[in-house]
């Protein structure tokens, strides 16, 4: 009987084998007329985090978390050749179903240069923490409220007056309701989790860093399917590198944000093209030594139909310090403060809930491929028409990341 048992682990352990073998080869092809190299590898991570308001504040656009018990993020890094290479990476949560997180290719014209255009669903070529978002290069285990938090705007909905939106404060993480009812999450200034699709040239020429292209959607929601108005986001950033461990410059985006459905619901004489997301960013990097310091400010508009323009001001400041042993301390604080608009009395109020968040962490780097973290969050939002009074949610988390 073991021997019978064994052999159908063999068999198993074999027909998976095949079973992979067969996926790559549809996936880069086989034979001297595709003579591609391709690199699979992936992060796990598994987190223990309380549920609660403070869980509910990190959660991303498709519903799933930072904080989820589980993830795994898959690569299949494919060089085509010396100037091509295709970039997939598909992430898997329980939360929600399997999704491309990005997929985009990498044309190098000439490999004197770095120069580079990517095309696909590829990562926002403005600020700076596209890099920072996987768990082993982020010290922490959340996000920056910026690339994260969901406001109580939508795209596919025209705000009707401003005591519908201000009746909404403090819901975008769970769904805006303009009309009595929670629809989706609402827009943050920039999606981190939801990459769009469109194309950059990407670079840099010492000290100059430069990024800047066009997508279909907006940095607050991205069109990855068919395009929902006419219009095209521009968007890029300018970066200087003057001396090793100084790093700084500025990003900036400008589209349409609203789906070309709502036309019948908009002023005459104006279309949904005419409603543009303005988003300005600057960044800053310092290292030295044992020390890491990074910030990022933003400053974002929403034009609208109906209640004028929508302002928000976001920023971060990051900091992390590495021990002799392979630990590491690491905080940020983290703002968003939202512009103030009249509702029918004529009073003045944020249109969405000021929000304040704090992340202090401790992490410990087992080997070149595990890292363990223990971080404390608090996120402080202000109630509905008393700024001094606050709801502030916290949670305890630990998260071992390893890669593969």
């Amino acid at each position: 009987m073991s021997k019978t048992l064994s052999m159908r682990r063999r068999l198993s352990i074999s027909a998976r084998r095949a079973w992979a073998t067969a996926v790559v080869v549809a996936l880069v092809g086989a034979g001297p007329a595709w003579a591609a190299e391709f690199h699979i590898h992936g992060i796990l991570d598994l987190v223990a985090a309380g549920r609660g308001p403070a869980y509910d504040l990190n959660v991303l656009t498709r519903g799933d978390s930072p904080f989820d018990p589980f993830s795994v993020r898959l690569f299949l890094d494919t060089q085509v050749s010396d100037r091509l290479a295709i970039f997939p990476q598909v992430v898997l949560r329980d939360a929600t179903s399997p999704y491309v997180d990005g997929a985009y290719l990498k044309f190098t014209p000439t490999l004197t240069r770095d120069l580079h255009v990517l095309a696909g669903k590829i990562p926002w070529p403005i600020g700076t923490y596209a890099a920072r978002t996987y768990s082993d290069h982020n010290p922490l285990i959340g996000a920056p409220l910026m690339y994260q938090y969901h406001t109580t705007l939508l795209w596919y909905e025209v705000v009707p007056n401003a005591d519908a939106l201000l009746a909404t404060s403090g819901s975008g993480q769970y769904g805006a309701n303009y009309f009595g009812y929670p629809e989706s999450r609402g827009m943050p200034l920039v999606d981190d989790s939801y990459w769009d699709v469109g194309v950059t040239v990407v670079g840099s020429a010492r000290p100059l860093e430069y990024a800047f292209g066009t997508v279909a959607g907006t940095p607050g929601w991205a069109s990855t399917s068919q395009d929902e108005n006419s219009g095209k986001t521009m968007l890029g950033r300018v970066g200087f590198a003057p001396w090793p461990g100084v790093r700084f410059g500025v990003s900036g985006a400008y589209g349409p944000y609203m789906v070309q459905a709502l036309q019948s619901s908009l002023p005459p004489g104006h279309r949904v093209d005419d409603y543009k997301q303005k988003l300005g960013m600057t960044d800053l990097e310092l290292l030295a030594g044992h020390v890491e310091a990074r910030g990022e400010a933003a400053r974002n508009v929403w034009q609208t139909p109906m209640v004028g323009n929508l302002e928000v001001t976001s920023g971060y400041f990051e900091l992390k310090y590495a021990l002799p042993f392979g630990a590491y301390v690491a905080g940020r604080y983290d703002v968003e403060r939202f512009g103030e608009i009249a509702d029918s009395t004529g009073t003045r109020r944020p249109w969405d809930s000021n929000i304040t968040r704090y992340e202090l962490g401790v992490g410990y780097r087992f080997d070149r491929n595990a890292w363990a973290k223990l971080v404390y969050q608090r996120s402080e939002l202000e109630t509905e028409g008393a700024a001094e009074e606050y709801v502030g949610p916290s949670l305890v988390a630990a998260q071992l990341a390893i890669t593969f």
